[in-house]
């Protein structure tokens, strides 16, 4: 069983994954193309969208190494 606030915790570990990925498009719009303001939008809510399930995965993940105490066995 999780503890209490495992999943309130990956809440925002995956809000900093979905700001980074934000930055990153944004960034790649503003270099290569010369976009206006309703692409930008919609091109940030699909990434975010399109990025939720990878997001969702490895935030818990790194919480439960970064937070909870796990460490990886060596091989």
């Amino acid at each position: 069983m999780p503890e209490p606030g495992f999943y309130y915790g990956a809440l925002f570990v995956s809000y900093a994954f979905n700001v980074a990925i934000m930055v990153a498009v944004s960034v790649i719009l503003y270099l290569f193309s010369d976009a206006s303001d309703w692409v930008y939008g919609v091109s940030l809510v699909l990434t975010s969208v399109l990025f939720i399930p990878l997001s969702f995965r490895y935030s818990r993940i790194l919480f439960l190494y970064w937070f909870g105490g796990l460490k990886q066995r060596p091989s």
